[in-house]
């Protein structure tokens, strides 16, 4: 079934490849000679200005972690949590699917305080209150492209995305769906036990952000904050190669985008971020080839952050980043 879903998955990422190279024409010469020339003609301060927004877009996901941290008394530094954030960025470029950074900053955090549940639990928090807001602006920004109210497979991924959400936030809110389920498959395998010993964990965790409405307040705005400079991020990018882009058009546009780069089918979304720039810029009004450029230049952009976390992940591991108060609790448990 596992060898089944691969390849699958990686004929869907063959097909969203060759749907995007036959949008902008790549087989064509006089296309092709057209999308070279908007790649060559990209503007050297606006690409610049570019990557210093995605900086920024990475620093205001971690500082909202960082926030969601500090709500439950773990004492680990800022730059101690932008640290792990970005060595997560790294290995979500080689783990199979999109949470194995997760699951990194998990066993990082965890490492370092001991608190594997609660770190999971704030991973958990920041990436799930992430995407409840994007599908509230994908929702949005659909109404305002209704063309796409028509496509089945856009409508039915967000139709299922909201439900799978609101069935995670019932389990948040009241705990007896959890427990039923847990009943169901308790004291019937060890090993399983063990898992929902784990799980026990994780979910108490998890409940504790319920009943802290500030922290989850501050997180909520923290997420608008993020999608705006994710917003500014593609126009500043798409700038770059044509200067008659509108921020308003783009305001409507991402969210679509990452809504579509966050749908699970393809390999280590190739082909899927191309594909959803393409898709989205075409019914927004753009070329082909601004969108294939913006997609190719975000995606350098991703390339830099992770190599940049791969550069810090030593510095991490040998927990050289870590602040005082956090090693010293550390150091206690290990006495």
């Amino acid at each position: 079934m596992k060898k089944l879903s691969y390849v699958l998955r990686l004929l869907i990422t063959a097909v969203l490849l060759l749907y995007v190279l036959q949008k902008v024409g790549v087989f064509d010469t006089e296309k092709r000679t057209e999308l070279f020339e908007l790649l060559r003609s990209v503007s050297v301060p606006l690409l610049f200005l570019s990557f210093f927004v995605s900086f920024l877009l990475n620093l205001s996901s971690a500082y909202k972690w960082y926030l969601l941290l500090r709500s439950r008394a773990i004492k680990v530094s800022f730059i101690r949590a932008w640290g792990i954030y970005m060595v997560g960025i790294f290995f979500s470029l080689f783990l199979p699917t999109s949470m194995g950074g997760d699951l990194i900053r998990i066993h990082e955090l965890g490492k370092i305080t001991g608190k594997r549940a609660e770190a999971a639990a704030s991973v958990f928090i920041e990436r799930f209150s992430g995407m409840v807001i994007l599908f509230l602006l994908t929702i949005a920004a659909l109404f305002m492209q209704r063309q796409l109210l028509s496509v089945a497979w856009m409508t039915l991924s967000l139709i299922v995305a909201v439900v799978a959400s609101v069935g995670i936030i019932w389990v948040i809110i009241d705990e007896r769906p959890y427990h039923f389920i847990r009943n169901i498959f308790y004291g019937r395998i060890s090993l399983l036990d063990k898992i929902l010993a784990k799980l026990d964990k994780l979910h108490a965790a998890v409940i504790e952000y319920r009943d802290d409405r500030m922290a989850l307040f501050i997180a909520l705005l923290n997420t608008l904050l993020f999608y705006l400079l994710a917003v500014l991020n593609v126009y500043v990018t798409a700038l770059a190669f044509s200067a008659d882009v509108q921020f308003f058009q783009i305001l409507i546009a991402v969210p679509l985008i990452m809504f579509i780069m966050n749908l699970p089918i393809s390999i280590g979304g190739i082909g899927l971020m191309e594909f959803a720039f393409v898709f989205i810029f075409d019914i927004s009004g753009y070329s082909s080839a601004l969108a294939l450029s913006t997609a190719l230049l975000m995606r350098v952009k991703i390339f830099f952050d992770a190599g940049l976390g791969g550069i810090i992940y030593p510095l991490v591991s040998r927990n050289t980043m870590q602040n005082p108060k956090a090693d010293t609790v550390q150091k206690g448990r290990e006495k």
